[in-house]
């Protein structure tokens, strides 16, 4: 039998087998033994993301799709996504968009969210930098988690 590993799905304290999609696309995700590759069709969740984000703002679906999307802006498209992360919980939280070059990045591989628990110096890192960052665009202080 298969058990969801997702905390609010509704299968997750069922006696049948997981049917979400989540579980039925990411079994490979989580099973150590199994390697990701492109050959086994694995789709990482930040790609995921990536697509829906791609046909907000582009208005270009993927083949065989066919809807009508509006056409939205990188701040409003990712406040969709927002939106479907923190308040519905259909994706997953951690994927961010840099506040500089507006990039979805995966905040559980890389990048930083900066706020008052950061410190530069011994004092509370200033306002100025705080915000989501990737990799590329972190601001250039030395800040250090409180």
């Amino acid at each position: 039998m298969i058990k969801c590993n997702k905390d609010d799905c509704y299968w997750q304290d069922s006696s049948r087998n997981c049917e979400c999609a989540y579980c039925i696309r990411n079994q490979a995700e989580k099973s150590d033994d199994h390697k990701k590759n492109e050959a086994d069709n694995y789709i990482s969740v930040l790609d995921k993301v990536r697509e829906l984000y791609e046909a907000l703002t582009e208005g270009e679906l993927p083949e065989g799709v066919n809807c009508e999307l509006p056409k939205l802006s990188e701040t409003r498209a990712f406040e969709l996504i927002w939106f479907l992360q923190e308040v519905t919980c259909c994706l997953p939280s951690h994927i961010e968009q840099c506040d500089t070059c507006k990039e979805l990045y995966d905040s559980e591989q890389g990048g930083f969210c900066l706020d008052d628990e950061y410190e530069v110096d011994g004092e509370t890192l200033p306002k100025k930098y705080w915000g989501h960052y990737c990799e590329a665009c972190a601001p250039c202080v030395d800040f250090r988690l409180k």
